[in-house]
């Protein structure tokens, strides 16, 4: 992969990250292997990540979501709209431990408020872009912060956050600005907290289906 990315044969491997990922049939496995994380994109290796939903209750009683802006430096979808929080799980790390890491590396969250991370399932599916084929699967957490709690960035991965109205963020997850990904794993939130409901969408089934594809299926 060293060899390929110095001849820059493969878009995928000009994202180099220095950072491995394990490589495994199903999460409960051992790891059979380690390879850097951009040279999976190539091999449909199953990547495993982490999200959070960070949100609060204004004085108002509204919902509100931070929402975070990339930063334009990132390998990629630089400047896209993104979760509070999120990365890849790392070879050797926790998943409870990877999203505190992010959490405090991205947002700059405090450990009190960390004590709140509520894990929340996962959402899977398999992805395509100019990197490659390759199925995917985020931890999603949750996470209520409070009304005077302000994100910063810590590791310049975030460009800025914006808090909106639970109602303007259903908006932009349709738009070309959010990152794919991102708006599946906000989707599952708007489900899961009965926002979208069978009442007001038409295609709830569908939504709830292609957010929580068998990944195992993919190979078949």
């Amino acid at each position: 992969m060293e060899e390929l990315r110095a001849k820059d044969l493969f878009c995928a491997l000009r994202g180099w990250r220095n950072e491995n990922y394990d490589v495994k049939t199903r999460f409960s496995d051992p790891p059979l292997m380690c390879i850097e994380r951009a040279a999976a994109d190539l091999l449909g290796i199953i990547h495993y990540g982490v999200h959070v939903n960070g949100y609060f209750y204004n004085d108002s009683g509204e919902l509100m979501m931070w929402i975070g802006r990339r930063s334009p430096n990132k390998p990629t979808y630089p400047n896209m709209l993104d979760n509070m929080c999120a990365g890849g799980l790392a070879s050797g790390l926790g998943v409870r431990e990877c999203m505190m890491k992010e959490c405090g590396e991205e947002a700059s969250v405090e450990d009190d408020d960390l004590n709140n991370l509520v894990a929340v399932g996962t959402v899977s599916y398999c992805y395509e872009d100019e990197r490659g084929v390759f199925p995917e699967c985020q931890f999603v957490f949750d996470l209520e912060l409070t009304s005077d709690f302000v994100p910063e960035n810590a590791d310049g991965e975030v460009g800025s956050f914006e808090a909106h109205p639970i109602s303007k963020v259903q908006e932009l997850i349709v738009t070309n600005e959010f990152k794919p990904n991102c708006s599946l794993v906000i989707l599952d939130f708007l489900i899961r907290h009965g926002i979208i409901s069978p009442e007001n969408e038409p295609h709830y089934v569908t939504l709830v289906e292609q957010i929580h594809k068998p990944l195992l299926d993919l190979y078949s």
